[in-house]
């Protein structure tokens, strides 16, 4: 079907052991025009550490081009402890507006005080609404750059995708791939 975007490859552990998965991911701007200057770089390079700490992933190195960007990725095995509330709702404090994150608060006060399975179940559909997206490097990846895009349109008067495609990945194995390839990146 056209237009239907491919599940990406994943690492074969994933899900089935408990260890991380480095990827190197890459992605282009639109026409390959050079539109990224410094002040583009550092908005993306904030963006990402934003997003990085929300999400859980780890950014081991990363390279900012005036047309593309690199970023060497680890992202670790959804977590099998669960996040506490006090835990979810300090990484909601860097993505949302205090007002919004004052509403979860009370939300999820009283309803953790649920005896009810409807209240019970309402409570985990609520921390499933932010804990969905963690751990996850499509939806890292997909947050990162729409954020950008939003930012840079409005920045520049300009509407539409500013990313060529979805987004490349590439497994890296640990130890010497990953040191070669972030030296790559680095470079």
């Amino acid at each position: 079907m056209l237009g239907m975007a491919k599940a990406r490859l994943l690492a074969p552990w994933t899900g089935v052991e408990d260890r991380s998965a480095i990827y190197h991911v890459v992605s282009r701007v639109v026409g390959r025009e050079f539109l990224l200057g410094r002040t583009e770089k550092e908005q993306f390079v904030k963006y990402m550490r934003l997003y990085e700490a929300f999400c859980g992933v780890r950014v081991l190195t990363y390279c900012i081009m005036s047309n593309h960007f690199h970023i060497l990725l680890e992202v670790p095995p959804a977590s099998e402890r669960e996040l506490s509330d006090a835990a979810l709702l300090e990484k909601l404090e860097g993505l949302y507006s205090s007002q919004h994150v004052e509403l979860v608060r009370e939300q999820l006060a009283v309803l953790s005080r649920s005896r009810t399975p409807e209240g019970r179940e309402v409570y985990q559909n609520l921390r499933k609404t932010y804990t969905s997206r963690m751990w996850d490097m499509g939806l890292f990846m997909k947050t990162l750059k729409q954020r950008f895009t939003s930012w840079y349109n409005k920045k520049h008067g300009r509407r539409g995708t500013l990313w060529e495609a979805r987004y490349k990945s590439v497994l890296v194995e640990n130890g010497l791939a990953a040191r070669t390839m972030a030296a790559y990146i680095d470079h």
